[in-house]
Order: structure tokens, then C-alpha cells, then sequence
């Protein structure tokens, strides 16, 4: 009985070697090809400049949490917090191919959704 367990256990122990180097050996071939006339770019996403000047608040900060929309629906890139007369100004690392994104401004008193353009890689908005 001794035997047969031992045999069991080495043969398992064999199997799971032997995928074990069979999964080492796995390649893959990535390939990558432009458009024609396109320009191909090594960057992916850029800084923007953020100006955002909310009407009145009620003295505290507002958070501003900024998304970009995609088939998948939004998909959160950076929260904010406005200074208490509801002003912020900053810099947001966006996707390249982005040319809006979805800003919700949340305050004891306001939820809303705006969306902004990104213009000449910045986003102003003033209420």
C-alpha cells in the first residue's frame, strides 16, 4: 500500500514537471504595423493643464473626479479637490486619444456631470 501511494504521488509530481517545462517553452510573436502615411508614436497619453472655477460652494471643497468614456463606459483617471472658493488649477495625465473628458463635481449640496472639452491640451471651464 506504501508502494502504490509513493508511486501515486511521483507520478503526479512527474506530470506537473513535465507541464511545468512545457509552459516554459511557449513563445509569442507581437507584431505591430502602421496605417499608411500614419506617423507611428511611442506616446501614449499627455499632461493638460486644468482650469476649473465653480460658481459659489459652500465654503468647502468640491471633488471633481474626472473620467474618460469609452465603450465600456467611464473609467476613472484622477480625483480633485477644488479650494474653498471653488477654484482648481493643475495638471491631469490623459490618454493621447482623448479629446473630452467627464468631470463630476461633488458637493454637500451639488452632484453633476459636465463634460468638458480638451482643447490645445488643456480644460477650462467657468461657471
Amino acid at each position: 500500500m506504501y508502494n502504490r501511494q509513493t508511486l501515486r504521488t511521483s507520478l503526479v509530481y512527474s506530470i506537473l514537471t513535465a507541464l511545468v517545462l512545457a509552459a516554459g517553452s511557449y513563445s509569442a510573436t507581437v507584431s505591430a504595423t502602421n496605417a499608411p502615411g500614419a506617423q507611428f508614436r511611442y506616446d501614449n497619453s499627455h499632461t493638460a493643464t486644468v482650469d476649473i472655477a465653480l460658481a459659489a460652494t459652500d465654503g468647502g471643497p468640491a471633488l471633481l473626479s474626472f473620467y474618460s468614456e469609452g465603450a465600456n463606459g467611464l473609467r476613472l483617471l484622477e480625483n480633485a479637490f477644488t479650494d474653498g472658493r471653488g477654484s482648481y488649477v493643475g495638471d491631469l495625465r490623459l490618454p493621447a486619444h482623448l479629446n473630452q473628458v467627464v468631470v463630476v463635481v461633488h458637493t454637500a449640496e451639488r452632484q453633476e456631470t459636465l463634460t468638458l472639452a480638451v482643447t490645445d491640451q488643456s480644460i477650462t471651464y467657468t461657471e
